[in-house]
């Protein structure tokens, strides 16, 4: 006998019992409960995992019923181009069917320019000085090589690419090129000292204005408006620049872009602003200079202008220029800097090729509808296949299958059934069965294509709102926006709607009225809700009038889109471009009001606080959001229902009908079986689980009991051979004794 950390064992026993095969046998009489129990834990789980797959097969249908209940997916578009070597096209569903003509007048291209021939590519070419670069300074040192200014052209990173080809001895160029296509993308060179640029056979002795509109001039456009000229562009040089009879003295060094526009604007003769835009998503800032000077009285020694992109140095070896695309779409002329056009025609992107004409054809992809009805149709029946499939009954082997008499499948699927054939259409087409739809002996749809060609040709409209949820008013001032899984249907008569707070927008009006042109720099302060956490600065110049300042803020890229700026009975006014809370804004100044300013002073002006719409739908709660009113949770028709009411007026001003459509409906009843929390297989699932969680208490319960039961099987065999032991012994001892005798 033995003992040891896990119990009694025994070996070599007096009794000669096997204990050990004794013990087992009892245990493993002991464990029949156990496994009983094990069995229905595997019969549960096995259930739990049809009841996953159920459910999954169940979100398919949701997914299918969900992407019918999308207006998109009743208008899908494709396009094709008489000839794709003219011009392709892609598009959106958005893009109106028909035929578009297209007549390529001329193809965007990039600058692209070459020096003069020099000996070889690695000499130094002996020239010293410095010239820019699209905005950036490059100083060029006597022992540089025509290698070696590329190699620092191209570590500037201002859009232009810089090459050098090697042709044999007398033949090496250096070739530039410019990032992008567009007559405002061309590459931008101006020597400010030593001549290199035209040293060099890339720029000739003469420059033009590059963006002269009338007799406003704009500069090249700089990221950052505060640095000084010097920080922005590398060039440090001082001088003066002569307009008319104006003598304008700078100083690249300590100038910022707006000092330069104030400096401009005290001449009297001529007025100079900063604009704000955006250029391939990142702001810029350009000084923008109004002279009856231009083109031709002004005299610029230092070569301010070049350095700031006003004017464009003459290129002396063109290999492209850069210039803009031309084209003319059903004879409407369009200018363009890209040869892609982006929603020049609503919902399409125009690709040009070459010069020369073709036509673009949208039409409507019939196809594409059908097979999302048809998407529709296969969830359906998967759900009703994996029902039968999984509650069969084999006669032979009296096996059924797991959803065999259950309840929850039956429920679902009488659910669905009911469902299917409702009439929910408002127009012609009333139900499924109105485009094709009937049921098999099985329970599974089958599908008349042909009656569902005929709708989507003939009466897709009818289609849709058979499908989808859409809603309508007689009041065209309500409009329908969305609705949730848990908003019902309205019925013929609507729900009313009744509107205690018209929706406004938030304005800010200055103090006095702007008289006189600005006597000084301003700078306004625009912040709050519509500007987000950040605050907008727009700086006033000098010379600045009412009807200017107007514009300039209507202009401006930051602020184009939120606010608008007008002239009210000669004060500035501002007002939100949104509707409600989410619009309400501050805009200070820097100076105190007054008639030669914005007249807003440091207080912000006379505000006026923009309203969210408030009111009920069907006498329900609604929470409104600028012009937008939506159905409180828990709402018992109207819950996550979403409508838009544009006008003025308070009081019942309407009713709308909301009509759930067959999507709607379908994903609505599918969640109820579905959904994570309250669904009908979320429900199963959980009791499942505590089912098994239940039974795996009871399972430790009784293994424990039959672990100690082990134990005291044990020591009580061994308190036997311990008994039989000693027995052994003392007759052991007897015998010995009576043999002595």
């Amino acid at each position: 006998m033995s003992v040891s950390g896990t119990g009694v064992r025994f070996s070599g026993l007096a009794s000669g019992i096997d204990v050990d095969s004794i013990i087992s046998q009892m245990i493993r009489l002991e464990q029949f409960p156990v496994q009983r129990l094990q069995a229905q834990q595997a019969q549960l789980s096995a259930r739990q995992t049809i009841y996953g797959q159920f459910k999954s097969t169940l979100n398919g249908l949701n997914s299918a019923a969900s992407s019918l209940n999308i207006a998109s997916s009743f208008q899908p578009n494709k396009v094709s181009s008489g000839d794709t070597t003219i011009a392709t096209a892609t598009v959106t569903d958005a893009a109106v069917p028909g035929n578009y003509g297209i007549d390529v007048l001329a193809i965007a291209r990039a600058d692209k320019m070459t020096s003069s021939a020099f000996a070889s590519t690695s000499d130094a070419l002996g020239l010293a000085g410095l010239f820019m670069v699209n905005g950036k300074s490059l100083d060029v040192a006597a022992g540089d090589s025509l290698t070696a200014i590329a190699s620092k052209i191209n570590g500037l990173n201002v859009g232009v690419s810089a090459n050098v080809i090697n042709g044999g001895t007398g033949q090496s160029y250096l070739v530039l090129g410019g990032g992008k296509t567009g007559a405002r993308n061309a590459i931008l060179l101006a020597d400010v000292s030593g001549g290199v640029a035209q040293s060099l056979g890339l720029t000739t002795g003469s420059s033009t204005l590059r963006d002269l509109t009338g007799s406003v001039a704009k500069s090249a456009g700089f990221k950052n408006s505060t640095d000084t000229l010097g920080t922005l562009t590398g060039a440090t040089s001082s001088g003066t620049l002569t307009l008319g009879s104006d003598a304008i003295a700078y100083n690249l060094s300590t100038d910022t872009l707006q000092s330069l526009a104030d400096k401009i604007n005290l001449t009297g003769n001529h007025t100079a602003s900063l604009v704000t835009e955006k250029v391939d998503g990142v702001d810029v800032t350009r000084i923008q200079i109004n002279s009856t000077s231009w083109p031709a009285t002004y005299t610029d020694p230092g070569n301010l202008l070049g350095v700031l992109g006003v004017t464009k140095a003459g290129t002396a070896n063109p290999v492209t220029t850069a210039s803009d695309a031309q084209v003319e779409i059903d004879g409407v002329t369009i200018n363009s800097a890209s040869n892609t056009l982006t929603n020049v025609v609503g919902g399409m992107t125009l690709d040009l090729k070459k010069v020369g004409t073709t036509e673009i054809a949208v039409t409507r992809d019939n196809t594409a509808i059908k097979d999302k009805v048809k998407a529709f149709q296969k969830a359906y029946n998967d759900v009703i296949g994996y029902i039968r499939d999984n509650s069969q009954f084999n006669n032979e082997t009296f096996q059924s299958g797991p959803l065999f008499g259950d309840s929850n499948a039956a429920q679902v699927e009488s659910s669905l059934n009911t469902l299917l054939f409702s009439n929910v259409g408002t127009g012609s087409i009333k139900n499924l069965a109105d485009i094709g739809f009937s049921l098999d002996d099985k329970g599974k749809i089958e599908l008349d294509e042909s009656k569902l060609d005929a709708a989507i040709t003939n009466n897709l409209s009818d289609l849709k709102n058979l499908m989808m949820a859409t809603g309508s008013s007689a009041n065209s001032e309500i409009s329908y926006v969305s609705s949730g899984n848990k908003s019902l249907g309205s019925g013929p008569s609507g729900f009313g709607v009744n509107i205690t707070q018209a929706a406004t927008k938030a304005s800010v009006t200055a103090l006095n009225a702007f008289n006189a042109p600005h006597a000084g720099g301003e700078t306004l302060a625009f912040s709050g809700t519509l500007f987000g956490s950040s605050t907008i600065n727009l700086t006033i110049s000098a010379g600045t009038n009412l009807a200017s300042l107007v514009s300039q803020i209507n202009s401006d890229s930051r602020l184009k889109d939120l606010v608008t700026a007008s002239d009210m009975g000669g004060s500035l006014r501002l007002e939100s471009k949104r509707f409600g809370t989410s619009g309400n804004f501050a805009v200070t100044s820097n100076l105190a009001e007054g008639a030669d300013n914005s007249g807003l002073g440091t207080t912000g002006g006379t505000a006026v606080a923009g309203l969210n719409v408030a009111g009920t739908i069907n006498g329900e709660a609604a929470t409104g959001n600028g012009q937008f009113l939506l159905g409180n949770t828990g709402n018992a028709n109207t819950d996550g229902l979403q409508i838009r009411y544009t006008g003025t007026a308070t009081g019942s001003i309407g009713s709308f009908v909301f009509n759930r459509g067959m999507s709607g409906l379908m994903s609505n009843r599918v969640s109820s079986f579905t959904d994570s929390v309250n669904g009908l297989l979320t429900t199963v699932d959980n009791s499942i689980t505590d089912q098994v969680e239940d039974l795996q208490e009871r399972i430790n319960r009784l293994n424990s009991q039959i672990e100690l039961r082990e134990q005291t099987l044990r020591l009580r065999f061994a308190a036997m051979e311990e008994a039989i032991s000693r027995a052994n012994s003392q007759g052991a001892q007897l015998s010995s004794i009576l043999n002595a005798r």
